[in-house]
């Protein structure tokens, strides 16, 4: 392995051996041809056979694949930082346990990282739930990459996905070389990673949206926590506090995720009966932290009143109006020119 590789992939793990067992076998032939490239597992000191399953992988011959293990559970916040504290890459990409890099996405990553010096690169995922090749989904206009160099633009082009860690890749030897919050002040947010993402986008230069998608995430997995208190509450209190004096991106994430993710999700947790998250007490936080935004009024607090066939009908509608906004506000981003390969 090169002593400062391009590019560190770092997976946190606790207790998912079958779900990091067929993550990593499609990642690591990827990266075999790649020896700029690593492979970081950070084990949270899972109880089932991962520590098994990771030694089927490790090879003297193969030495950018490397793992660790915590002798005890420091939480998921914390393994987060352990990885991006342990990556060598100038570029760190986190990704889940249980998401998976498909097939000949890490091939066309290295070309762009190769051709130009990057802050940001989303990587659009698109979600699977028991086959991740039968779901694959492309992107609806057909187009494969775009060079952004709006910070505004970007923020609102990613926006809650900021939140999502399989689909950010960051410019860590910028961040490293940058004066930034310690990160260790965003433990038990649940997205202490916007703490090394939102200081990129703070001094924004280029970054990239690779459209053709490249990350499978897993549908219908995330638990354990209050929507509430972590899209509500926490996104909105992190957001402003690493983006200070940035107030219109702070507005760009803030409406565009209003209008245009809040009606889905919350619809889908509420037909899913509340199982993956706790949803109790979501309409009283985001009305304290959103009510004074209108989107936030005609766009979520609806999916939270209106019975479940009139909600639905309710999120179709607010998907054809956000499209049509969309267009509006960038009539030249369906253009044929960041659509080429």
């Amino acid at each position: 392995m090169q002593l400062n590789p391009l590019l560190t992939i770092a997976i946190p793990t606790y207790n998912r051996s079958n779900r990091l067992d067929l993550a990593l076998s499609v990642l690591v032939p990827q990266v075999l041809g790649h020896p700029d490239v690593e492979i970081l597992i950070s084990d949270n000191s899972s109880p089932d056979d991962t520590f098994d399953i990771v030694q089927r992988y490790l090879d003297p011959a193969h030495p950018n694949i490397r793992y660790q293990r915590h002798s005890e559970n420091i939480g998921s916040d914390a393994n987060f930082i352990s990885c991006y504290d342990n990556a060598s890459g100038k570029y760190f990409w986190l990704c889940g346990d249980d998401d998976i890099i498909i097939e000949g996405a890490l091939d066309r990553l290295i070309r762009h990282l190769h051709a130009e010096d990057y802050d940001l690169i989303f990587a659009h995922p698109y979600s699977f739930h028991n086959d991740h090749i039968e779901e694959y989904r492309g992107d609806l206009f057909n187009r494969r990459y775009h060079t952004i160099t709006d910070a505004r633009q970007f923020a609102m082009t990613v926006n809650i996905m900021f939140t999502f860690i399989s689909g950010i890749i960051v410019n860590k030897e910028r961040l490293d070389a940058s004066p930034h919050e310690p990160f260790a002040n965003f433990i038990n947010t649940n997205l202490v990673q916007l703490s090394w993402v939102l200081p990129l986008l703070r001094t924004h230069r280029r970054s990239l949206v690779l459209w053709q998608r490249v990350v499978a995430g897993r549908g219908g997995h995330a638990s354990g926590y209050s929507f509430g208190e972590v899209f509500g509450k926490a996104f909105s209190i992190v957001t402003k506090r690493l983006l200070p004096d940035q107030p219109h991106l702070v507005r760009g994430l803030m409406n565009v995720t209003l209008r245009t993710w809040f009606p889905g999700i919350i619809y889908e947790l509420r037909r899913q009966g509340n199982q993956n998250c706790h949803m109790e007490d979501a309409p009283g936080i985001l009305r304290r932290y959103y009510g004074n935004n209108f989107r936030y009024w005609l766009f979520a607090y609806p999916i939270f009143r209106l019975p479940l066939p009139l909600a639905r009908i309710w999120v179709r509608a607010t998907a054809i109006l956000n499209k049509l906004l969309q267009f509006l506000a960038h009539p030249g981003f369906w253009r044929k020119e960041i659509r080429s390969a």
